[in-house]
């Protein structure tokens, strides 16, 4: 945030520090039905949400949300660098306790200051809105960073009296993006362990491209489809899908003490290291003797893939659906379990392969034209 776009000195504006797009909705909502005479402008500054494409997700759903109410936004930077740096020694602290409120701490500060260089008459934040959040603790935290900073802190419940179920139906309706964590890694982490499960959301294999490399840039590239279809004033409906996420953490091909640029493709399996050999070559691919592998010769792949050379096939990866239908090309009697990996050009000689991998169910939105 080089400059700040907007002056409100002739204004009376409250300044809205937003979380995400669920709870701003129906608190920006609330505002306006309960203070007409005010205007608002909202604030998105959350540096500790990781990783970066998660932060982006929100940001763009959180834009859209202001859009569709009218309300102006702000962005903040990034800072997550300052935010770790202060939160350190933190990092194990249970949920809503020391970390959680460092965390408020940290963002409504920063809240304030800009509330206080764009001369709004005060500020509050969309956090109220948030049932995962101490509201007591964030009445007591915003009064007490609005004197130091001689502002007014505007400390509005929304969550009694049904007001969380109306917000939910309200996010509902207007198709937002509903995040499945707060924000940073550390919470992150204790929720994958309290569900033995792998924080996928922080691993990048590399065999796949950048905008789905991890799960918040595979839902961000996802979400891509609903900005489409309101675009064309297209009908739709948001739809949960439960999909066997695999995750290639490393790999390695080696031959004779050298190591051979290769593609693992998705879905290659292997429970140890394995040494085998090719017993034929057949229209581009290698058949080895040991677990079903598969070598593929890349120029003969070359047109299927999409890929002008094999030194973009690195750098670039290639998406889940051409690895899966790469699957069925080769066979398409049932789901081809076999490790496959591209070559730049055949091999001949004996071969070790490595692999580690993981598989682990997610749910991802996906949206149905109506």
């Amino acid at each position: 945030m080089s400059s700040i776009p907007y002056d409100f000195s002739n204004q009376n504006t409250i300044l809205v520090h937003i979380c995400c797009s669920v709870d701003s909705h129906h608190f920006l909502t609330q505002l306006q039905q309960l203070y007409p005479q005010k205007r608002f402008c909202g604030f998105f500054y959350n540096p500790n949400i990781h990783p970066f494409e998660e932060y982006q997700l929100r940001l763009s759903d959180v834009e859209r949300s202001c859009a569709m109410l009218g309300i102006p936004l702000i962005v903040g930077e990034y800072e997550d660098e300052e935010w770790f740096k202060n939160a350190r020694g933190l990092e194990n602290a249970p949920e809503k306790g020391e970390r959680c409120s460092f965390c408020f701490d940290f963002r409504l500060t920063k809240t304030a200051q800009i509330a206080q260089n764009t001369h709004c008459a005060g500020f509050t934040t969309t956090l109220l809105a948030s049932p995962m959040k101490s509201q007591a603790e964030l009445f007591a935290q915003g009064e007490k960073i609005g004197k130091d900073w001689n502002l007014d802190f505007l400390p509005l419940d929304v969550r009694s009296k049904g007001g969380t179920q109306v917000q939910n139906a309200l996010a509902k309706s207007a198709n937002l993006y509903r995040q499945n964590y707060c924000g940073c890694v550390f919470a992150l982490k204790a929720q994958r362990d309290k569900s033995h499960k792998s924080t996928l959301e922080l691993l990048s294999p590399l065999n796949l491209p950048k905008d789905s490399r991890n799960l918040p840039a595979l839902r961000f590239h996802n979400f891509q489809t609903r900005t489409q279809l309101e675009q064309q004033h297209q009908p739709y409906k948001i739809i949960k899908r439960k999909v066997s996420r695999y995750v290639l953490l490393s790999g390695k091909l080696t031959s004779k003490e050298r190591t051979i640029p290769s593609f693992i493709c998705n879905h290659s399996q292997l429970a140890k290291p394995t040494k085998a050999q090719v017993e034929i070559w057949h229209n581009g691919i290698g058949y080895a003797n040991k677990e079903g592998i598969l070598l593929l010769c890349f120029d003969d792949f070359k047109d299927f893939l999409g890929k002008e050379d094999f030194a973009t096939l690195l750098q670039e990866g290639l998406s889940e659906e051409i690895q899966l239908n790469l699957r069925l090309k080769l066979y398409p009697q049932g789901f081809l379990t076999s490790p496959i990996l591209i070559l730049k050009e055949p091999i001949y000689e004996d071969f070790t392969l490595e692999i580690s991998s993981l598989m682990q169910e997610e749910i991802l939105e996906d949206f149905i034209p109506l």
